[in-house]
């Protein structure tokens, strides 16, 4: 009776001890969808990358800042025209002073401006060089760090594969 329990016993532990097949099948499968998920996301972020600098090369404000110099300068020129038709009833000579003194301020704030704008635009040029340049170094070093993990990835999804096979096999 005794080694009626006993064996009964010993069998219970190795049952419990024991690996079910199709458990390693879906961790396999489980792996292998991981991985396949890590690759999806590094390609939304390249593609998310390559929208920033499209968004960047593609900018209104050299527009925005010539249609605001234009309307500025309309503007300051139907000031002093309407300076002009209010004052010269009471002095010519005030009146030409006046206009000629408008004018310089007219040409050097439209001196300031086109200036303002230059340098504007040169440094937005920089900001999309330092952006392109930055996203190209991460770029590559995603792309180095990515090949990297997948030569890791690859081995040890073959290393558990080739487990199972021995189990299974």
């Amino acid at each position: 009776m005794k080694a009626v329990a006993l064996i009964l016993a010993l069998a219970v532990i190795t049952g419990c001890n024991a690996r079910a097949v199709l458990q390693a099948d879906a961790s396999v499968n489980s792996w292998e969808d991981t991985v396949h998920r890590f690759w999806e996301y590094i390609s939304q972020l390249n593609t998310k990358a390559d929208g920033v600098v499209e968004n960047l090369k593609t900018s209104q404000f050299t527009r925005e800042l010539d249609t605001l110099i234009t309307d500025t300068m309309a503007e300051l020129t139907t000031y002093r025209d309407d300076i002009q038709a209010k004052l010269s009833p009471y002095a010519e000579t005030s009146t030409s002073q006046l206009s000629e003194d408008l004018q310089l301020l007219v040409n050097k704030l439209q001196n300031d401006m086109l200036d303002a704008k230059e340098r504007s635009t040169e440094y937005l040029g920089e900001l999309k060089t330092m952006m392109e340049q930055n996203t190209d170094d991460v770029r590559n070093r995603m792309s180095s760090y990515t090949n990297k993990l997948k030569k890791r990835l690859n081995k040890d999804t073959e290393g558990i594969r080739n487990t199972v096979t021995t189990y299974l096999g």
